[in-house]
């Protein structure tokens, strides 16, 4: 008799920490690479590296390592955006110029946006 009480009552309180959880880790998995716009870098793409990484469960994210050439001196890019579709959030070729938005870590420079330089 009592657990046809009680094990409906802890389910119950399960389904609501877990959906309290998921609330929580949705709204980081939609933070992940909003960065203050403090500095704009611009250079040509010398090559990249696309991955997609696992952020909590089923949600994932883009993680894009850029490596811009400007004045002989090589310039560490990390671009992350959430994964909401399967396509590649960004599409540049080779020797592409470059404008990024964002600001530095040490030396590598964490972008918000990323745009193709025309």
């Amino acid at each position: 008799m009592v657990a046809a009480i009680v094990i409906p009552i802890l389910f119950i309180v399960f389904y609501f920490i877990v959906k309290r959880n998921n609330a929580a880790y949705e709204k980081k998995w939609k933070e992940v690479g909003e960065i203050k716009e403090q500095v704009m870098i611009s250079g040509k793409l010398e090559r990249y590296f696309v991955e997609k990484k696992r952020f909590y469960q089923h949600r994932y994210i883009w993680h894009i390592q850029l490596f811009l050439k400007k004045d002989q001196k090589i310039i560490k890019v990390i671009f992350e955006k959430p994964a909401e579709t399967d396509s590649v959030p960004l599409k540049f070729l080779t020797n592409d110029p470059i404008k990024c938005y964002g600001q530095w870590d040490r030396k590598t420079f964490l972008a918000n946006r990323v745009l193709k330089n025309n």
